[in-house]
This record gives structure tokens, C-alpha cells and sequence, in this order.
């Protein structure tokens, strides 16, 4: 990743260090994080099982990558007048970012943030489709029993087709049979747009977070859905329809508008790319999802 000295908001209680020039973000040392709240996992699931990385190691590093997408909205969300706007209201500002802070459990940014929001530990992150929606070859995740104190975030198979951003347990960065477990400018830049190419195992679990009516209904006073029309089609699904295409009333409701703001906006700074509005057609034909917008 190209990027010059930055300062950075941090998930972690060690001193922020600059980025590495290394092209693979993976190899970003800073980006560990200790001890936070995170989801729980059940070993029926995620076995720790040779050899690595296996799905467990990829879960633990997409929790990581959860945080550090949200901690990158945070260190920008007040001065950002060139990504922001694509997504939401700018009146929406403050409560777009309570919402971001919901995920660390704060009402402002700390110097040194340790932990992520106590709630995060309620949500069981399971691979068993309790609800057979895995079924259709095309959903990433979903959560059931947002609604309550105690949900579930159900991973598809083809969850585990999206790539890191930090370092993943028994992949080195460095690597190039390795390179292939992680997401990077490379293709990014290549692309030019704002695309399903940026979205990450971690912006899946972000956008299941959002799901989660104790972690952040109490922000803008109604839960944080994916937006249908009156026919229950789909209008806030993938980079097309939440970039300039939504209507911004909608937004702070709209679970994808969150993550494809927060994934445009890591990959600008990390790749120091300013990329162009996606395109219909090719920017949402996400082949983990039938070359569509995916469901998550």
C-alpha cells in the first residue's frame, strides 16, 4: 500500500505506527488488536484444525478487519467533503458516525481505544444456514433474531470467498502462493471504481453488526435494514444502488450504505486512489453472488 506517514485512529492500546509501503495491507503490524469485545464462534463450527488458514483463522482476522474498517470512518468522517457525500445527508454527519462509535461502545472518539462495544459479545457467529438461506448459492451472511439481546450471524460458504485485510494466520503477505487470501490496491486501482472487488470477509461482518437493533437502533430511532421498494426488491444492495442512487432520507436506515461508505473510503487511503462512481452492470457483478449486488 502506497501511503505516506498517517495518523490514524486505532482499535488497540499501542501507539499508532505509520503504514507500511508494502503492497499487501496484511503486512500492517499496527493493525493487531488486543484485547477487545468481539462475537463468539462455537468450535462445532470453527475448528482450530490444520492446516491454516483455516475458517476460524479467517473469522478472527475478519473481526480485526471489522474494527479497522469502522476506526477509518472515524479518523476521517468529520473533514471528509469527497466520500461522504455519495452516501449520506450532510446533516446526517453526526448521527452517521454514532453509529460507526456504536461499534466500539462510545459516544466519543478515545485517545487510546482498547475494546470494542460489550453488546459485540452477544452476537454467536455460526456456518450452521439455521434458516436455509445459504440455500440459494448466493447470500454471504445474515443475522437472525436481530431484534434481540442474544443474534446470530449465520457465514455462507461463499462468505469465505472474500479476502482479508490484515494479517491472517498461516498466510504470509510477503508470499506469493499466500497473496491470494488477501484483498489489495492491485486490482482496486486497476478498476478504477467504487466496486464489489473492495468489499472484504470483515465488511460482511460489519454489515451484519449493523443488523443488530441493541448495537445501534437507538441512533437514528429505527432499526438499520437493507431497504427494499414497495414491490420487496432490492434498493440498497451493493455499490451501485447506495452510491448517489439512493435516496440519502433512506440511508442512515440502510445497512450497505454504512458498508460501502466505510470500504471506499479504506481503500482511497490505502491505496491514496480516488475512484470513480461504480458502474452498473460491472461494478455490482459480484460472481460470489451470481454477478449481482451480494446479500448479506
Amino acid at each position: 500500500i502506497l501511503l505516506c506517514l498517517l495518523s490514524v485512529f486505532f482499535i488497540c492500546n499501542v501507539a499508532p505506527a505509520p503504514l507500511s509501503t508494502s503492497p499487501n495491507p496484511a503486512v500492517r503490524a499496527h493493525n493487531a488488536l488486543l484485547k477487545r469485545a468481539e462475537p463468539g464462534t462455537g468450535d462445532d463450527d470453527f475448528p482450530d484444525t490444520e492446516p491454516h488458514p483455516n475458517k476460524l483463522d479467517q473469522v478472527e482476522t475478519a473481526f480485526n478487519d471489522a474494527f479497522e474498517l469502522a476506526a477509518y470512518v472515524l479518523n476521517s468522517i468529520d473533514d471528509d467533503v469527497d466520500i461522504f457525500p455519495h452516501y449520506f445527508n450532510g446533516g446526517d454527519r453526526a448521527g452517521v458516525k454514532n453509529v460507526f462509535l456504536a461499534i466500539f461502545g462510545t459516544t466519543t472518539i478515545p485517545e487510546t481505544p482498547s475494546t470494542g462495544n460489550d453488546l459485540l459479545a452477544n452476537i454467536h457467529v455460526q456456518r450452521k444456514d439455521t434458516e436455509g438461506q445459504c440455500k440459494n448459492g448466493r447470500t454471504l451472511a445474515y443475522m437472525h433474531d436481530g431484534e434481540t439481546e442474544k443474534p446470530t450471524i449465520v457465514l455462507c460458504d461463499n462468505a469465505f470467498k472474500k479476502k482479508a485485510v490484515t494479517a491472517l494466520k498461516g498466510a504470509d503477505p510477503d508470499k506469493d502462493e499466500d497473496k491470494k487470501w488477501y484483498a489489495s490496491c492491485e486490482p482496486l486501482k486497476e478498476n478504477g471504481h467504487v466496486s464489489y472487488l473492495m468489499n472484504t470477509l470483515g465488511a460482511t461482518l460489519l454489515h451484519e453488526y449493523l443488523h443488530f437493533d441493541g448495537l445501534v437502533q437507538s441512533v437514528f430511532g429505527a432499526p438499520i435494514i437493507d431497504q427494499d421498494n414497495p414491490r420487496g426488491e432490492p434498493i440498497g444492495y451493493g455499490p451501485v444502488q447506495v452510491y448517489d442512487k439512493l435516496s440519502k432520507d433512506l440511508a442512515p436506515f440502510n445497512t450497505d450504505s454504512y458498508t460501502y461508505y466505510a470500504l471506499h473510503n479504506l481503500w482511497h487511503v490505502l491505496c491514496q486512489k480516488d475512484f470513480a462512481a461504480p458502474r452498473a452492470g460491472t461494478d455490482d457483478a459480484d460472481p460470489d453472488y451470481g454477478k449481482q449486488a451480494c446479500a448479506s
